[in-house]
């Protein structure tokens, strides 16, 4: 465990109900703005034609596919080799 998570985890340990709840609000917070970062970044850097991956659950595995089109939180990735169309979060994206 890196020294960041062992600090958390004392705090999780000393901290009283209150002051837990606040950090935890904290921390959500933090990890909603970074998705939505996230999401715009990945949704300005994309254009169609662009080779992503992504996970299929149904399979449990990455998928390769390619972006036909995009959406406002999501986007239409066509697998390769199957050329089955997939309506993919932008947060589940990492370009190719």
């Amino acid at each position: 465990m890196s020294e960041k998570l062992n600090i958390i985890n004392t705090l999780g340990h000393t901290l009283n109900d209150v002051e837990l709840t606040d950090a935890i609000n904290i921390l959500v917070q933090a990890r909603k703005e970074r998705q939505a970062g996230n999401l715009l970044n990945m949704k300005n850097s994309l254009c169609p034609g662009d080779t992503v991956e992504f996970y299929i659950s149904k399979r449990g595995r990455n998928a390769r596919g390619t972006v036909e089109r995009i959406k406002t939180k999501k986007a239409i990735v066509v697998e390769e080799g199957t050329g089955i169309g997939w309506d993919v979060p932008m947060g589940m994206l990492k370009k190719c």
